[in-house]
């Protein structure tokens, strides 16, 4: 069903093993990373094939066809190619970069030991044991939690809803975990469903960011998209409950970063042009805290 695997003498197999759609220098924001390396550019990989079917797939072209795939990258090739790049990170996304688990695999531990931090952009469809190993290996990830269905992750999407759960609960408790949320009329964009998510996230920790994304009509679904006014009353319900919740596919003040004990604006963005002006480094260069009350702050740095 992914378009990535086979059956070869009874054995699964890999045949797109280091098969790419295509490399690029990306803002981290982009991914949306929120909290982790702020302002840096990440070297991104990106893949072909999908384990799900969203209708709504802003990549429809690599994610349900394999014809994309234009050049095959050995792990060790593709680490050089980050490296050389100049970036601190590596990021495996663009389409679902997990039913290529073998050769991620390989290239993060390549990537480890070369100094390069591991990015992992992802719809979470992974059982538990997968899961922790290729988390293992993972410092940041956004996952996509596309609705707070099951039946709708089912039937609608092609997933399933208690494997992404069981995967943001494994990666909060191994790397640095955000989470999206592309807010589709009739499918997640109801009080009720960002409650859920909100309720859940915070369940885990309030800190933990979610993305709420403007959707707009893409591949098979031609609703209208989603209204800013909509998407901002949706937020509110999310704050309710978490620290960070970010608003994505709109302009506006919504991708603003404030400390949840002054205000201040600590990481202030427009577009993908940054500014960290409020954000100081503490705990060893390793965690930002806030230039206008001091307090310790859960963005990687």
């Amino acid at each position: 069903m992914c378009q990535v695997r086979r059956n070869l003498d009874g054995r699964l197999s890999l045949p797109f093993y280091g098969l790419l759609s295509g490399t690029a220098v990306d803002p981290i924001e982009k991914k949306p990373l929120h909290h982790f390396l702020p302002g840096s550019e990440v070297f991104s990989a990106g893949f072909v094939g999908c384990n799900m079917r969203c209708p709504f797939c802003q990549n429809w072209t690599i994610s349900q066809h394999t014809e994309a795939a234009i050049r095959r990258s050995s792990p060790r090739e593709l680490v050089d190619m980050a490296r050389a790049s100049g970036t601190p990170s590596i990021a495996y996304t663009y389409s679902e970069p997990s039913i290529h688990f073998e050769f991620l695999v390989d290239t993060m531990k390549l990537a480890r030991s070369a100094g390069l931090k591991n990015v992992l952009v992802t719809n979470g469809c992974l059982l538990e044991g997968p899961a922790r190993e290729l988390l293992s290996l993972v410092d940041a990830t956004n996952v996509d939690l596309k609705c707070w269905s099951e039946d709708s992750y089912k039937k609608t999407l092609g997933g399933e809803l208690r494997s992404v759960l069981t995967f943001i609960r494994i990666a909060a408790e191994l790397c640095h975990l955000e989470v999206t949320t592309l807010v589709v009329p009739g499918l997640s964009n109801s009080s009720e469903d960002i409650g859920g998510i909100a309720d859940f996230l915070a369940s885990l920790s309030p800190d933990i960011p979610l993305h709420l994304s403007a959707y707009h009509p893409a591949w098979k679904h031609e609703a209208p998209p989603t209204d800013g006014r909509e998407l901002e009353k949706l937020a509110a319900r999310a704050r309710r409950s978490l620290h960070y919740v970010y608003l994505g596919n709109v302009r506006g003040p919504g991708s603003d970063t404030r400390c949840p004990h002054c205000s201040a604006v600590v990481i202030r963005r427009i577009g993908y042009s940054i500014d960290t002006g409020g954000l100081k480094i503490t705990g060893g260069r390793t965690q930002g805290a806030c230039a206008a009350c001091g307090a310790a702050l859960p963005i990687v740095v």
